[in-house]
């Protein structure tokens, strides 16, 4: 005999741990879960994304850049954009 039951759970996350959530998907999704960003911070412009500065362009996906921009917003309660 097999039985089947679904059961419901509450869970609340702050603003912040849902940014880490959201930077969490972007790195499993578009890099295959496995990428060092050396600690710094995501930066977008144009649609392109980048970790640390204007050097080091990680991707041209403009859904990557939304997520990033939505992350950043919640943890830092901006976009962070390179001029």
């Amino acid at each position: 005999m097999r039985i089947t039951d679904k059961q419901t759970v509450e869970i609340e996350i702050n603003e912040k741990e849902l940014g880490y959530a959201i930077m969490q998907h972007v790195i499993d999704e578009y890099f295959g879960g496995d990428f060092d960003d050396a600690g710094c911070d995501w930066y977008t412009k144009d649609t392109k994304v980048y970790v640390g500065g204007e050097d080091w362009l990680v991707s041209e996906n403009p859904h990557v850049a939304v997520l990033v921009d939505a992350a950043n917003i919640l943890r830092y309660g901006k976009k962070l954009e390179l001029d």
